[in-house]
């Protein structure tokens, strides 16, 4: 238990970490700014001619192309060079555009990537490892330069960088990291093993290639900032490559979005003994076009190219393929328009912190008056906040956080012009607004926007955002002393006066809403067990269904979701990563779909994943519909009731037990009622010794459990001995239109004849024969009818293994065999569940719950 506080607590503290990095970017940045007026800085940045930006912008084209020669060797090495160049190139610009400027670019750009490959038919494991080859392959270009540039950087030392200790250093690292990959590559030819996941190191020649492309990306992305520092700074380019190297590395690490005031942090700080004044502007004003051009433009340009298909698509006449294509977008549109908003939220604060053109001031000063101005000021900066917080909701697809956007993105645009005249931000709000005007038709979830769910993550972005931004405001307005008189100066200059009231406005809002949240009183819709009211609506619609999954209903141990008919409900149980539905949904077939919707978005508005566990064959169209991957778990055996008899050899042991207890004059009963009510002290009386002689506790989730409140709710299939005492006893779940018939609980008297079990399974499925039922379940086998074959999937393969060695720990394959002499028809069951790494948590998770908690998994 201390271990699994401690994992939380840990994990906790790394949702927090950019933060802190971030603020220590902060820090060294306002160090090496403080000899500059912002001023000084704009008017630098200004100068940079415009052939210089055409030939940075040109080189980042070059080098996004680049980057999808990572996609082209990572299809190839995982088996799937059949796709296209023309659909994986843009995939790959897509992913890159969005995942260079989030925090956790690695997992962002597999989640991308996921969206477009596994609709072209390569597996969630195999998406894994292509995003594993790609980050691999760029610390193997970043090592190489690294090396390579730390080797020769002595002989550049100058006036800018002096210590060479670090330089050895960083010559070590990459030397033994080099050799101890190559040497891999070379040498070891069995797969890694983690945790049952098979990982192949590259041949040399893919190495070499991996190298290869990955050092030109590196170069290239060095060469956009290179292009702008030409002529302007006294540096050669290997020391420039290797500070680069370095700082970029920094800020990956750091998992700050973007890498943003990282990389530049670190860069300035590697740069810190640059001596003329002149040059340290010119580097200081290149990292921020270099931060314009190499992220923010083609992050833009891929919300362009969106925006051109979403024009396209409405065209009357679609191929095939781009139904295909607009399946994905669907998914990706909301990460992207997210990111574009945050862009636009934090454009608006930033300019609110920073002083306005004094020219356009004085232009606006014969034409609008002081309280517009004002007003509009105090106004973006309200809207750039609240910006940032419908970014969620755009990321979540609220229909809501859509038309909002929409409308304080118009809002911002006219606070744009009425505070300054600023009409450069007025263009890019401008254009993030058209970008968002025509997808209307991904924003269709009904949800509150007050009750989004805000991750760590994103408050961590939010915070970040709105520190930034106040530092800027007080390095901009330094040279204006602090004084109470200020918070009332109202002026066209004063710009010190309205940067502090819009942080005050800021930190109210935020503040507000945030205690809002915290202290609000739970909402009565808040997850809560069926009570005893919504169990007799569970036990009616039961009457009308065709199976008898929807029984473990009635435990009470599940949450329920009903469709606002209440015709048809979802039992699931809950985790902080994955919802868990038990089973399908239950109820009427017409439903079912909009059902699976709505537990789909709960879970994701309460950011979680949703899970199906021991989902049937009838519905996996819906679960392919709602994106997730199948895995299959085993089958469930179900007995044909009109054929069957005790005739045969595959009976023999029913039959003697039969034959056995009949001569001990052993009796079988169905208790029902009051009946059952009387003999529950007995029931409970054979449950605990049963358990404690199996040494054994009770599950739950996917299993009954002695609860008596739950057997009142069922008939009770029971063996008496002569003297009228139960010796064992089984509940049933009976459909009223006789279509099944099963049972969930079963225990035994310890004192009973040996073959009890048998003879009540017998004698249950005569009675049953008797009544009419179509089927008997006996359940499912775990891990039965997977594939054997050489070229099955990795989790057959993995689950096989784990059936025929699983005596040690469960007896699957007894339990199979046993279920098997009733010959019975075998259906299969599966998990859906999303694709990738969260296959074995996932599977841990629902052993969790099955078992009662950690202690259960272990302890039986």
């Amino acid at each position: 238990m201390t271990r699994v506080t401690l994992n939380r607590f840990l994990q906790q503290i790394s949702h927090w970490l950019p933060v802190l990095l971030f603020a220590c970017a902060l820090y060294i940045v306002h160090k090496q700014l403080a000899v500059h007026d912002l001023s000084d800085i704009l008017a630098t940045l200004k100068t940079t001619p415009m052939p210089i930006v055409f030939a940075a912008l040109l080189l980042t084209v070059i080098n996004y192309l680049v980057l999808a020669g990572y996609d082209w060797l990572a299809l190839r090495f995982t088996g799937h060079s059949q796709i296209p160049l023309r659909k994986m190139i843009p995939a790959a610009l897509l992913s890159y555009a969005i995942s260079n400027n989030t925090g956790h670019a690695w997992a962002a750009g597999g989640s991308i990537r996921y969206r477009f490959y596994s609709k072209w038919g390569v597996p969630g494991w195999d998406i894994l490892k292509i995003s594993l080859f790609q980050a691999v392959t760029y610390l193997l270009g970043a090592l190489s330069l690294g090396l390579v540039g730390s080797l020769i950087l002595p002989h550049y030392l100058s006036s800018t960088i002096q210590e060479p200790t670090a330089i050895h250093w960083v010559s070590l690292i990459c030397a033994i990291s080099l050799l101890a990959y190559w040497g891999g590559v070379f040498l070891w030819r069995k797969p890694l093993l983690i945790k049952g996941f098979e990982l192949h190191l590259p041949s040399p020649s893919m190495a070499f290639w991996q190298t290869l492309v990955a050092s030109i990306d590196v170069v290239l992305s060095s060469l956009v900032l290179w292009v702008l520092l030409l002529n302007q700074v006294d540096i050669d380019f290997g020391a420039f490559l290797v500070v680069f190297v370095v700082a970029q590395v920094m800020g990956v690490i750091s998992q700050v979005p973007g890498g943003i005031g990282v990389f530049e942090s670190a860069f300035l700080w590697l740069m810190a003994d640059m001596e003329a004044m002149d040059q340290h502007l010119v580097l200081i004003s290149a990292l921020l076009l270099y931060r314009v051009i190499y992220y923010f433009v083609p992050l833009l340009l891929a919300g362009v190219g969106l925006l051109g298909y979403e024009i396209y698509s409405r065209r009357s006449l679609l191929s095939e393929s781009s139904q295909l294509i607009g399946k994905v977008l669907t998914a990706i549109v909301p990460q992207l328009y997210s990111l574009l908003l945050l862009v636009a939220g934090g454009v608006l604060i930033v300019s609110g912190s920073i002083p306005a053109n004094s020219e356009a001031m004085a232009w606006l000063s014969d034409m609008i008056a002081l309280p517009v101005v004002e007003f509009s000021h105090l106004a973006g900066s309200l809207i750039g906040l609240l910006l940032l917080f419908l970014a969620r909701g755009i990321w979540l697809r609220i229909d809501a956080a859509w038309f909002g956007s929409l409308i304080l993105l118009g809002l911002g645009i006219i606070a744009s012009v009425l505070k300054g005249f600023d009409w450069r931000e007025a263009l890019v709000l401008s254009m993030i607004m058209l970008l968002l005007l025509p997808t209307r038709s991904h924003f269709q979830r009904r949800s509150s926007l007050l009750r989004m769910s805000f991750s760590a993550s994103w408050i961590a972005t939010i915070v970040m955002v709105l520190a930034g931004s106040t530092w800027l405001g007080f390095f901009a307005h330094r040279d204006v002393e602090y004084a109470h008189e200020l918070w009332w100066q109202f002026s066209y200059e004063d710009d010190a006066p309205r940067f502090l009231r819009a942080l005050l406005l800021m930190t109210v809002v935020s503040v507000s809403y945030g205690l809002s949240r915290l202290l609000n009183v739970a909402p009565p819709e808040d997850l809560q067990t069926p009570s005893a009211e919504e169990i007799s609506e569970v036990r009616e619609l039961l009457t009308h269904c065709e199976d008898t999954h929807g029984f473990l209903a009635l435990l009470a141990d599940k949450y329920l979701l009903w469709n606002p008919q209440r015709s048809a409900f979802i039992m699931y149980a809950t985790t902080d990563q994955f919802w868990v539905a038990m089973g399908d949904p239950i109820g009427e077939p017409s439903a079912i779909e909009n059902l699976l919707w709505e537990f789909y978005e709960q879970a994701n508005l309460h950011g979680a994943k949703a899970v199906f566990y021991q989902a049937g064959p009838s519905l996996l169209p819906y679960y392919l519909d709602l994106g997730m991957s199948l895995f299959k778990l085993g089958e469930e055996a179900r007995v044909d009731l009109t054929t069957f008899s005790l005739q045969g050899k595959q009976r023999d042991s029913q039959r003697s037990a039969r034959n056995k207890f009949g001569k001990l004059d052993y009796q079988f009963e169905i208790l029902t009622g009051d009946e059952v009510e009387t003999a529950l002290p007995t029931l409970r009386q054979i449950s605990d010794a049963w358990l404690a002689h199996k040494n054994t506790r009770e599950k739950g989730f996917s299993l009954g459990f002695f609860a008596e409140e739950y057997l009142r709710h069922t008939d009770v299939a029971v063996i008496k001995a002569p003297s009228g005492q139960i010796k064992a006893f089984a509940n049933l779940w009976q459909t009223a239109n006789r279509q099944e018939l099963s049972i969930d609980l079963m225990r035994y008297d310890q004192d009973s004849p040996n073959g009890i079990m048998d003879f009540l399974f017998a004698e249950l499925m005569l009675w049953g024969k008797a009544e009419n039922y179509r089927w008997f379940s006996l359940g499912m086998a775990p891990l039965a009818g997977l594939e054997r074959r050489p070229l099955a999937p990795l989790w057959h393969k993995i689950g096989t293994t784990i059936f025929d060695l699983g005596d040690h720990f469960y007896n699957f394959e007894g339990l199979y065999e046993y279920k098997a002499k009733f010959a019975p028809t075998w259906q299969p069951r599966y998990l859906a569940a999303p694709a990738g790494i969260s296959l074995p948590f996932i599977l841990m998770v629902v052993t969790r719950l099955i078992s009662g908690g950690w202690q259960g998994i272990f302890s039986k």
